[in-house]
């Protein structure tokens, strides 16, 4: 599993974008690969201003270090100017 950040999206004075988790997985059937991938939310961030929110996807609000233990220096990126 590896989470990563997504396009950043702007909608009025705020930026948008999501952590999602991303698995991809490799199965061999006789002489073929079969590859699959799955891409899911884990956490949505907020900026407006210099301030940062970020929120489970079902709206339960989460905190700087929850956010980087799911993907360290994703606070960072997400208050450089965009």
């Amino acid at each position: 599993m590896t989470v990563l950040p997504d396009k950043v999206v702007q909608l009025g004075p705020c930026q948008i974008t999501a952590l999602s988790e991303c698995t991809i997985k490799i199965t061999r059937f006789r002489a073929t690969a079969l590859v699959t991938g799955q891409k899911r939310p884990v956490a949505i961030l907020i900026k407006q201003d210099m301030e940062l929110a970020a929120f489970e996807p079902d709206g339960t609000p989460i905190t700087r270090g929850q956010v980087e233990k799911l993907c360290p220096g994703a606070w960072r990126k997400a208050l450089e100017p965009g």
